[in-house]
C-alpha cells in the first residue's frame, strides 16, 4: 500500500477503534510513518477481564497484500500466544492465516479482543498448555496469572487495570457501557471477514511473513 493509502487506513483507525471495540481498545506509539504501532487492549469481561495487554503491529512493505505481523508484548497465559517460548509473543489467529487484502487493521484488533474472549484449548500455540487441560482449571490458572505469581513455574507480572482508572490517552478508557460478551469481525467491502479463531501451532503459517 502507498503511504498516503496506508496513512488514511491508520488515521480512520484512530478515529475508530473506540467505538469498534467498544473502548476496549486504543492505538499508542506510532511515527510519522505508521509502519510500526502499539494496540493496547483492556477486555471488560471475560477470563482476561481488566488485564492490559500490549500488541506491537509491524507493517509489510506491501501491506495490504500482505497480513500485518503481531505480537504480543505483555506475558500471557493463554493457550494461543506465545510468550515465553522461542516465537517471542507469537499469536495464532486465523484471520492472518486467511489474509485477504480487503482486510483492514481494525479487523485484526477486533480478532485480537475476540481471541482474549474466546481462547481455543483444543489447539494450544503456547507451551505451557496440552489439548486435555479442563476450562475450569484454565480459567483458575488465568485468574492467578492477573493477579500476579507462579503459574506453570512461570512468573507472571500482576496486570489488572483497577475498576473506574482513568487512563492517560493512551491506552483504552473506563466507559459506562455494558461489558461485550462477543466483538463479531464486520463486514469488508461486501466480503464477510472470516471467523476468528485461534489456531495451534501446527495450523499457524503466519510467523515468518516478515522475518
Amino acid at each position: 500500500m502507498k503511504y498516503s493509502g496506508l496513512a488514511q487506513e491508520f488515521h480512520q483507525l484512530l478515529r475508530n477503534v473506540e467505538r469498534v471495540t467498544a473502548g476496549q481498545a486504543a492505538v499508542e506509539d506510532w511515527g510519522s510513518a505508521p509502519r510500526q504501532f502499539g494496540v493496547d487492549i483492556v477486555p471488560r469481561d471475560g477470563l482476561y477481564r481488566r488485564g492490559r495487554f500490549t500488541f506491537k503491529f509491524s507493517l509489510h512493505d506491501q501491506y495490504p497484500q500482505y497480513p500485518p505481523r503481531v505480537v504480543c508484548l505483555t506475558n500471557i497465559y493463554h493457550p494461543n500466544i506465545d510468550t515465553v517460548d522461542e516465537y517471542e509473543g507469537e499469536i495464532c489467529l486465523s484471520l492472518l492465516d486467511e489474509w485477504q487484502p480487503t482486510f483492514t487493521l481494525e479487523d485484526v484488533i477486533i480478532g485480537l479482543l475476540f481471541l482474549l474472549y474466546h481462547p481455543n484449548l483444543e489447539e494450544p500455540l503456547s507451551p505451557f498448555f496440552e489439548p486435555c487441560m479442563n476450562w475450569e482449571e484454565f480459567a483458575e490458572k488465568v485468574r492467578l496469572s492477573l493477579q500476579g505469581g507462579v503459574v506453570e513455574d512461570y512468573y507472571f507480572q500482576k496486570n489488572q487495570v483497577e475498576e473506574g482508572e482513568l487512563h492517560d490517552g493512551t491506552g483504552p478508557r473506563a466507559t459506562n457501557q455494558e461489558p461485550v460478551a462477543m466483538v463479531k469481525p464486520r463486514v469488508t467491502n461486501q466480503e464477510s471477514v472470516p471467523m476468528v479463531k485461534p489456531k495451534g501451532r501446527e495450523q499457524c503459517g503466519h510467523r515468518d511473513v516478515l522475518r
